[in-house]
């Protein structure tokens, strides 16, 4: 370390050359870092999705989810396999092994999957993708009163737009119908002309083609031969000839059918503000930055806004920016603040140049540590940032104990570069052990298993960049700038701000100094005298703290509800339930949002009001927080922006919640109405619990049962399953003697699929646009159970026989979704719960202890697993148990290889679980709950809290090796690095306290990890400048009475110094 020291004093152009270097590079990496809320990561989830239009749930789980299922149980690395089948689609989702190839297995299920040759005919193609945790960057709602073409046109024309800037390239059409041109042909005309579906379809496949046909060659060149007879537009379908007479007479198309030239058949409908529209949902890659994205999005529409059509508007709509704008706002205003701070404590304490270089250790780290995470791929998040504002004062420690260290050397009559070199030399080898400690502590938080590893990963590997390049800076950059400072400290000591300073110091110094002698040695030596006594008192302490956080005075919740500027409420009716009803209670919701305006208006500033905008969609829920999309008229949402959580310090988005439900009230024949935010963290339902089994009564009787139980629990709400019953259901089989007539089921299947939800005919690429050329029924005979009834079966011959006399029918309902895990049936039930009435831990817990076991004995052969924010629990402390035990080894290690002793690392590892201490009382005090990421913060602490206990075992070491005795070794230790212990556990503080007492909503979740450091911090500073003395003496009397027990001669004590038997 001497040599480091020297060669810093002696190289002073090239330090700051390097200091230089680190800082404006970055700089520029800083300004060209990609920006975000939260990180986006990969959920180790592959989704497989193949519609199968049409097709009823039962249908769909025999002929596509089973089969893929099967198909690919044999592919290695899937833990997990999760299947749903609904109306018309089948999805199979794989869960992977921690550290598996995702591409790898993505081909090896694509490979598999491609050699399934039984779907049936009618299903589509698969889709494979991978599941990543996104949102959008920011959406344009183009609104208004006029047709829904136009709203689709304009859309797609923005659309296009959009995607031809820079920074864009991903953009969707949200809450818009895919175009489909539909022939629909009534049971009356089928019956005038003599005509079957087949004839329609036929005719639609060989009247509208284009197929090249070669080329010729002549003496005078190559010439393209093309049939070129593709038609586009619904107009020209209507020319299509159908029949042609034997006198020659045509019948076209449109004389037998009436050919739609629009969208689907679906029941989406989108409105914003109250009005149809239509959504243009910009994405961004994982390489484009959210807040130029943002940017370019609202340049063009503050551009376009007044060129747009008569009727149309254009506003922009769940702008993300604008949180992470807010996040990363409030992070760096706490992150200034703790830096002044900082400066602060180290200006009282120290020398102004001395504090001046040791506080330059902050951004000089700060912008290696940038560097190193823009080369790894990660952005400015609230999770990097945090880790920032989480070492301001950690970082230092190294730098304040060498700059002390030297400092007192300096006073000591030395001159300033030999002052460097020996107190360098002196303490840089534990300042190098402290830093690998901590680095060790940090390391467990980089292996946690599940999407809460992958959520907050950023975080360890930003702290230990920050740790090393401030390891860096302390040894290689700060010697020499302190041996300039100290060396013009003298030359400068005559100006007046230095002489104000230096009196201001001078009383604090002399105030801690009071401190030292009256309070401190005094309180010392009592504590060595009565060691076993404050001992005793000390591991008390712990047992009761221990018993707080047991006995649920400090409850646990996975992570505390975030702030959000968007609320949900989601609808479900029955299925079934007809989508004007559903629209209905759309329209409802959004009156009673508005209304929320008038309620929370006496909380705002003047001037604001606090519903921006409205955004509602029936007849689709995507897909969500891992949760699989709704389809059918039954199910709707509706969403409201609020101003930004900036604009209403005093507001919660869960009071705005709350009322909105009451306003809302109790709805008529409403299966569910659920209110929730988003948020982005990875927390998943408070409480989620599968059944699995293979009755699927016995499943749903005991999902019946849980619900009504979760009822008893206060604070639960919005207790619901996923099992629905499915829509009436009229199932068809062949009579016997209809295969006489030439009839076969066949040919009855064919026909009722072909009438009522149609056969494609073919599919026309119409600009960017896949077109879909439907045949079906008239809409007014599919809207008719009475058509059912007058339907005739054709034969190819030319009969038409009643349907009746060849098929009988039955009524029933069928599966509205049929979920699978492991290939065997499930009922997810779920709740949410008031985290100031009832705890979800506490309550799972408690079923897990009787009602669950109960339930099991009751219903043979059913099981359950845990899910949402317990399973999130469950894989973050299991892996983190593992991992923290092999950094407490690591630790041991490292502290035995630097003391050459087995018993003074534990000396030094006592600081830990009073650290804990500390974070118990703190979140007490604070009035949080404990969380994981408190946990998170505990096992960090384990690194810092050794650091102080580290240095002053090794001077205790020093000075008894030099001639004290043990008891005076210890005080005098006590005493000379009472300063730097205070100095280092206060600049820690100081740097988080701007948010301990921050209140915004925004920084809730980052909090109780803070609190866990710095109170930790304060609870192992008492223990190190108390505590460890007495420790140290009571390992001493325990190696000295084994010697003498032994009654071996020559020993050593404690310190490693030889020593007499008695």
């Amino acid at each position: 370390m001497k040599f480091l020291a020297q060669w810093s004093v002696n190289n002073r152009v090239a330090v700051n050359l390097i200091m230089m270097f680190i800082i404006v590079a970055g700089l520029l990496t800083v300004m060209n870092m990609r920006r975000e809320m939260y990180p986006q990561f990969a959920l180790d989830m592959i989704n497989v999705s193949v519609p199968y239009p049409g097709a009823s749930p039962a249908e769909v789980e025999e002929g596509i989810c089973i089969k893929i299922e099967e198909k690919i149980k044999g592919i290695e690395n899937i833990s997990r396999t999760y299947s749903s089948s609904r109306e018309g689609l089948g999805s199979v989702t794989v869960e992977l092994d921690k550290g598996a190839d995702v591409q790898k297995i993505m081909d090896d299920i694509k490979n598999e999957v491609d050699l399934i040759e039984t779907f049936p005919a009618e299903a589509e193609d698969p889709i494979i993708t991978e599941i990543i945790n996104s949102n959008p960057a920011i959406t344009v709602a183009v609104y208004g009163d006029v047709s829904e073409k136009r709203l689709r046109r304009t859309a797609d024309r923005i659309r296009d737009d959009l995607v031809d800037t820079g920074p864009i390239s991903l953009a969707t059409l949200v809450g818009v119908r895919d175009y489909e041109i539909a022939v629909e042909v009534s049971e009356e005309n089928l019956r005038r002309y003599g005509l079957r579906f087949d004839q329609v379809v036929q005719a639609l496949r060989t009247g509208s083609l284009d197929l090249p046909g070669g080329t010729i060659k002549t003496d005078h060149g190559e010439f393209i031969v093309r049939a070129k007879g593709q038609l586009y537009t619904g107009k020209a379908f209507e020319d299509l000839p159908l029949i042609t007479d034997a006198d020659g007479a045509v019948v076209r198309l449109g004389q037998v059918a009436t050919v739609d030239d629009g969208f689907e058949d679906t029941d989406i409908r989108a409105r914003f503000n109250g009005k149809p529209a239509a959504l243009v949902q910009v994405n961004r890659t994982s390489q484009e930055d959210v807040i130029t994205i943002s940017d370019t999005v609202q340049r063009y529409v503050a551009e376009r806004r007044g060129r747009m059509p008569a009727g149309i508007q254009l506003a922009t709509w769940f702008d993300l920016s604008t949180m992470v704008r807010d996040r990363i706002d409030l992070l760096l205003r706490n992150g200034f603040q703790g830096i002044i701070l900082v400066f602060i404590v180290l200006a009282l304490f120290l020398n102004l140049r001395l504090a001046f270089w040791v506080s330059v250790g902050s951004p000089v780290s700060f912008m290696g540590a940038f560097m190193v995470l823009d080369y790894n791929g990660e952005t400015i998040n609230m999770i990097s940032l945090f880790a920032f504002i989480m070492t301001l004062g950690i970082l230092v420690d190294d730098a304040i104990i060498v700059g002390e260290n030297i400092f007192t050397h300096y006073g000591q009559g030395k001159s300033s570069g030999r002052a460097v070199v020996d107190g360098m030399g002196e303490v840089g080898g534990p300042v190098l052990m402290a830093v690998t400690t901590t680095v060790v502590a940090f390391t467990p938080l980089m292996f946690i298993s599940g999407i809460m590893g992958k959520f907050i990963s950023v975080m360890p590997r930003a702290v230990i960049a920050i740790l090393i390049v401030s390891l860096g800076e302390a040894l290689i950059i700060l010697p020499a700038h302190l041996e300039g400072a100290l060396l013009r400290s003298r030359r400068a000591s005559e100006k007046i701000g230095r002489t104000i300073h230096e009196r201001i110091r001078q009383r604090i110094e002399k105030g801690l100094q009071f401190a030292i002698d009256r309070i401190y040695t005094p309180t010392l030596r009592y504590v060595v005298g009565n060691r076993y006594f404050t001992f005793s008192i000390g591991l008390g302490v712990l047992i009761i703290s221990l018993g707080i956080l047991r006995g649920g005075y400090v409850p646990f919740i996975f992570m505390p509800k975030g702030d959000s500027d968007w609320v949900i409420a989601e609808v479900n009716y029955p299925l079934g339930t007809p989508v004007e009803t559903t629209a209905q209670t759309i329209t409802y919701l959004e009156q009673q949002a508005f209304k929320l305006n008038a309620a929370f208006s006496g909380q705002l500033d003047e001037g604001n009001t606090l519903i921006t905008n409205t955004y509602s969609l029936t007849g689709f829920i995507p897909r969500r927080d891992w949760k699989p999309q709704q389809i059918g008229g039954h199910c709707g949402e509706v969403w409201i922006e609020m101003i930004s959580s900036a604009d209403r310090p005093r507001l919660s988005v869960n009071t705005v919640i709350n009322r909105w439900r009451s306003l809302a009230g109790e709805i008529p024949g409403l299966d569910q109405l659920s209110f929730f935010t988003i948020e982005g963290g990875p927390a998943g339902s408070p409480i989620e619990i599968q059944l699995i089994g293979d009755d699927f009564r016995q499943i749903e009787q005991a999902a019946a049962e849980l619900k009504e139980e979760l009822r008893t629990y206060p604070g639960t709400y919005d207790i619901v399953d996923d099992f629905k019953p499915g829509k009436p259901e009229r199932r068809f089989r062949i009579r016997d003697g209809a295969q006489s007539i030439g009839v076969t089921m066949s040919d009855i299947a064919r026909q009722l699929r072909q009438g009522f939800y149609g056969e494609e005919a073919l599919r026309i690429q119409r600009g960017k646009d896949d077109v879909k050329v439907q045949v079906r029924y008239a809409e007014k005979d599919r809207r008719s159970l009475y058509t059912i009834e007058q339907a005739r079966i054709r034969t190819p011959d030319g009969r038409q026989i009643p349907l009746s006399q060849v098929a009988e029918a039955d009524s029933s309902r069928a599966y509205s979704l049929i979920r699978r895990v492991d290939r065997k049936r499930v009922i997810t039930v779920s709740s949410d719960i008031d985290e100031d009435v009832g705890n979800a831990s506490t309550i799972v817990t408690d079923l897990k202890a009787d009602f669950l076991p109960r339930l099991l004995n009751r219903y043979p052969g059913l099981r359950y697993d845990l899910e949402g924010q317990e399973k999130r629990t469950q894989e973050s402390l299991q892996s983190l148990k593992k991992g923290f035990t092999l950094a407490l080894m690591a630790i041991f290690l490292l502290l035995a290889t630097q003391f050459r002793s087995y018993v003074q690392p534990v000396i030094i590892m006592m600081a830990i679980p009073f650290g804990l201490i500390g974070a118990i009382v703190g979140h007490l005090v604070m009035g949080l709950a404990f969380t994981i990421i408190s946990i998170f913060g505990i096992v960090a602490l384990s690194g810092i809290v050794v650091n102080d206990s580290l240095i002053l075992i090794d001077f205790i070491n020093r000075a008894h090796r030099n001639g004290m005795t043990v008891v005076e070794a210890v005080m005098e230790s006590g005493r000379s690095r009472f300063r730097p212990v205070l100095l280092t556990s206060v600049t820690t503080v100081a740097g988080l306290f701007p948010l301990l007492l921050e209140r915004s909503f925004q920084a809730q979740f980052l909090i109780p990890m803070a609190v866990s450091i710095s109170f930790g911090l304060l609870a192992a500073t008492l223990l190190t400048l108390l505590y460890v003395p007495a420790l140290y003496l009571i390992v001493d009397d325990a190696v000295r009475a084994v010697k003498r027990r032994l009654g071996m001669g020559q020993t050593k004590d404690a310190a490693g110094k030889d020593m007499e038997a008695s």
